[in-house]
């Protein structure tokens, strides 16, 4: 197979990728070894920065949000929520950095604006009353599975192929260039090797060891970093500590619950994203001197990602982004760092040098034209505007007369699994999940598993005990840490499905 482009990694920056150069008029492949998502675009706490968090040590990461900010609310609003944050410091937090903060957001372009803290804990009821110093500032939270997916839809649209579970094996280098891609194809839809112009590597964590394929270098620190999902949302806006970026100083609200992060220490490899105890109990610790009401709050979830950054690990590490092209080959371009929110403009300046490379003048026209519909669209049913959020334009194929409900906890209708299924990307019930939610809830998905996995059944060949197995252990990871409430849950779940359904006999 001939193509443009083979973009390697479907994650927030090459589906972006993807949609850009579609856009453009490119012939390209956009493929990822597991879902769309499923990397670091998938495992971060979902905050569309302001860039607040970083104008005092990485001015520049923070000047290229706030524009970012800007541009993805304008063109993507469906899987937005303008929560708008608050940056608040505590009486034991540095008296000077607040001024710091101050000046510089004005030199950064964040906008910002202090207020009292009485306002602050007016408009935010569950703040710590003793916060001393409080700024606004147009943070929000963004659903990155919806953003992928909607980039996804819309390269296709333009004319893109995107395939998911499929894994680059190997290149084939002949006088200095990719003449041929391996691929390992868990459908089968790939028949013969990619035959590349170029190829584009934005597969985030393991970005060395896809250019190590072409013997080829690629660096970037690999940073490790956990997040805790809460029972219903604790806040109304992003929730900030005034200080210089440290653990455990970020809450998000999103959707039914509430995000909490971040750690960060060094990562062994791409998959090195466990969480321990030891960073559950200190993220609750961090986040509930900001918000009391964490200290009894119920943890649905822990979960952990593994970003690659450049120039080291941990907060020292710019979240600026870099690109390069191969020093062994001429033809193969490495996208590295940057965050989700800047990740369009990570894509744009990726397409500008691959199309400087195939000789294509077209310019970038995503930050222009939007990736799906309004927020609030006037007119239909309570049930098509929720659909229109969390879907954008792909709302549209999703029943809304089968009021089923498949997933009581995230109340995902049965007509939305159902049309997520026929457009043939989900082969996991992980896939499924991402998509819909079903599974993301409370009781981590006993509720609705089952249920989700007969839909399934019904249009594909599949060892369904398998298909449930490989999804539970997902689900195991987020919740080996589990204490109260929700270790009870956890219990039951295993009872149920051991007991029940006999899940014990298949070890």
């Amino acid at each position: 197979m001939r193509k443009d482009v083979l973009i390697i990694g479907g994650g927030a920056t090459g589906a972006g990728i993807a949609r850009d150069l579609a856009l453009r008029g490119v012939d390209c492949l956009l493929l990822d070894m597991g879902d769309f998502c499923h990397g670091a675009s998938g495992g971060n706490h979902g905050l569309l920065h302001s860039g607040g968090r970083y104008v005092v040590k990485d001015p520049g990461s923070a000047a290229e949000c706030a524009v970012e900010n800007t541009v993805l609310k304008r063109i993507a609003p469906f899987c937005i929520e303008d929560t708008g944050g608050l940056f608040v410091s505590l009486p034991e937090d540095d008296p000077l950095f607040a001024d710091r903060f101050k000046d510089a957001c004005r030199s950064t372009g964040v906008p910002t604006e202090e207020i009292g803290a009485e306002e602050a804990t007016s408009s935010e009821p569950g703040l710590n009353p003793l916060a001393v110093r409080c700024f606004r500032v147009p943070d929000g939270s963004v659903d990155p599975f919806s953003l992928v997916q909607a980039n996804i839809c819309d390269a296709r649209e333009a004319g893109a192929l995107a395939l998911n579970h499929c894994a680059v094996t190997g290149m084939t280098v002949e006088d200095g260039r990719i003449v041929r891609v391996d691929v390992q194809d868990r459908r089968g839809r790939l028949s013969s090797p990619i035959v590349p112009e170029v190829v584009v590597n934005a597969s985030g964590a393991w970005v060395a060891d896809v250019a190590g394929l072409a013997a080829c270098t690629a660096r970037a620190g690999l940073d490790q970093g956990s997040m805790l999902v809460t029972y219903g949302r604790q806040c109304r806006h992003v929730i900030n500590r005034l200080r210089e970026p440290s653990n455990g100083d970020i809450a998000v609200p999103s959707h039914t619950s509430t995000v909490l992060g971040t750690t960060s220490r060094p990562a062994r490899s791409p998959d090195d994203s466990a969480v321990t105890r030891e960073d559950v109990d200190f993220l609750l610790r961090e986040t509930s001197a900001l918000l009391p009401s964490l200290r009894g709050c119920r943890i649905v979830r822990a979960y952990g990602g593994v970003r690659p950054l450049l120039g080291g690990n941990g907060r020292e590490a710019s979240r600026s982004f870099s690109i390069t092209r191969g020093d062994a080959v001429d033809n193969l371009v490495s996208v590295a760092g940057g965050k989700l929110t800047t990740y369009r403009l990570m894509a744009e300046k990726v397409s500008d040098t691959v199309c400087d490379m195939l000789g294509n003048s077209s310019g970038c026209r995503t930050h222009l034209e939007a990736l799906g519909p309004p927020a609030d669209v006037e007119g239909g049913s309570i049930a098509l505007a929720r659909l229109r959020r969390k879907y954008g334009r792909m709302a549209s194929s999703i029943s809304t007369s089968d009021t089923r409900v498949i997933c009581s906890c995230e109340q995902v209708l049965r007509s939305e699994v159902t049309a997520v299924l026929k457009t043939g990307d989900a082969l996991t019930l992980a896939d499924v999940m991402r998509r819909t939610r079903a599974g993301m809830g409370y009781c981590q998905g006993l509720d609705c598993t089952l249920s989700v996995l007969e839909l399934m059944m019904q249009g594909a060949k599949m060892d369904p005990l398998l298909a449930l197995r490989e999804f539970l252990r997902e689900r195991e990871h987020g919740i080996s840490q589990a204490s109260g409430d929700q270790l009870r849950q956890g219990l039951l779940r295993e009872h149920v499905l051991n007991g029940v359904y006999g899940m014990g006999e298949m070890e």
